[in-house]
């Protein structure tokens, strides 16, 4: 079979669950076969793994901020037209190069509204070439909410440039209309891979239990009140016959995270980033975390007891939305950001201790799934405009 040529952007610009889900999808392409081009526009993440795939890093960016209102350097300062510019010039000239059979983006164009400035130009150059690559959107289970006229938007670019929307749920646990009410406009060009879950391994999955609460907050952008809170609830001689264990995340400022880390004690760990996170996850007795889908989808793998404090930024709807669900088939506890104190987080851990918790029987082959599309809507691309070169010929 062809190994098509595949272009993968990514830009995380708060958390990093994002780059952890494409990374997956980016292995299996892979390992079946595909030659993959990533394209990467944040900091490197740490154990961050994309495989054999080349890389190419654009100069990273992030939000400057939980709201999303604007776009800062690695060293915070701010983003000048002269610096997107030059992004924008560096992710052509990278396609010129590369001329790949089929480009994902991820998130774009149903959020990443402030990449626009070198994604919009990267529509155009696909469609001013004489063998147009096709355009996948990659997009999450649960889409941000938004305001009807940046919905209308988004579905015209859909219209106008993209061929496939690339779905990382599963349709009948949670279907896209629920986050994304105008999706029967796009009906035809959507297509649900599953969950992109990792694959746990024989020594994850012999992990022995162990009486642990662990504490995340994913790349630690966000999540400070969690973790203080946490450390509250510890020194109040709640759970003391337990062992503790606190991540901080790998993106937390420094300082804020070296201050986390001296809290360490006999049976309290504190780190920035754990070894085999799914291994602590399946030796836990409990969890506490943000909602995220990450973070989710490595709970429900591994089965564990969990209470999630879904993020809510500025109209932020996403993780609640995925919380809520999941906690009314009693999957897990959900605990709002506004009510967290160490009286409610020790009720909750106790919830989630003593209730008994179901499971929900979920697609989660989507890193296997998405490859395989992607690598058949390729080949069948390059099948076709074989054909149509051939006609030409012939006429």
């Amino acid at each position: 079979m062809h190994a098509p040529k595949i272009m993968f952007y990514v830009q995380y610009l708060l958390g990093i669950g994002h780059v952890r889900r494409s990374s997956l999808i980016v292995k299996a392409l892979c390992q079946q076969g595909a030659q993959v081009h990533v394209i990467f526009g944040g900091s490197p993440v740490a154990n961050m793994s994309f495989g054999s795939a080349k890389m190419h890093f654009l100069a990273a960016v992030k939000s400057s901020d939980a709201a999303f209102s604007g776009l800062v350097n690695a060293d915070g300062s701010q983003v000048t037209q002269v610096q997107k510019e030059a992004r924008s010039a560096q992710l052509l000239e990278i396609c010129e190069q590369v001329q790949p059979e089929l480009i994902v983006t991820e998130t774009f164009p149903f959020g990443r509204r402030q990449m626009r400035f070198e994604l919009l130009p990267l529509l155009n150059w696909v469609a001013q070439q004489v063998k147009p690559p096709l355009l996948v959107a990659s997009i999450r289970d649960i889409l941000q909410r938004r305001r009807a006229i940046r919905e209308q938007e988004c579905l015209e670019i859909v219209a106008q440039h993209y061929q496939k929307i690339l779905v990382h749920g599963d349709e009948h646990f949670f279907p896209l209309a629920n986050s994304f009410p105008p999706v029967q406009q796009i009906e035809d060009k959507l297509h649900y891979s599953g969950y992109v879950c990792p694959e746990l391994t024989n020594r994850q999955k012999s992990t022995a239990k162990v009486r642990k609460i662990v504490v995340s907050v994913g790349s630690g952008t966000i999540g400070k009140n969690i973790l203080e809170c946490a450390l509250d609830l510890y020194h109040s001689g709640f759970a003391s016959d337990y062992e503790w264990l606190l991540i901080t995340g790998p993106n937390m400022p420094e300082p804020l995270k070296q201050s986390f880390i001296q809290q360490s004690r006999d049976n309290l760990s504190v780190v920035d980033l754990a070894d085999d996170f799914l291994a602590e996850l399946v030796g836990a007795t409990v969890s506490v975390s943000r909602a995220g889908y990450n973070t989710v989808m490595d709970l429900l793998q591994t089965k564990t007891a969990a209470v999630v404090i879904p993020f809510e930024g500025v109209s932020e709807t996403e993780q609640l939305m995925r919380a809520e669900v999941l906690a009314q088939h009693n999957v897990l506890q959900q605990l709002k950001d506004s009510e967290l104190n160490t009286a409610s987080l020790a009720k909750a851990i106790e919830n989630a201790l003593s209730n008994e918790r179901k499971n929900v029987e979920i697609d989660s082959n989507g890193a296997h799934n998405s490859a395989a599309m992607l690598i058949a809507w390729a080949c069948q691309e390059v099948e076709t405009l074989k054909r149509d070169a051939g006609k030409l010929y012939k006429g």
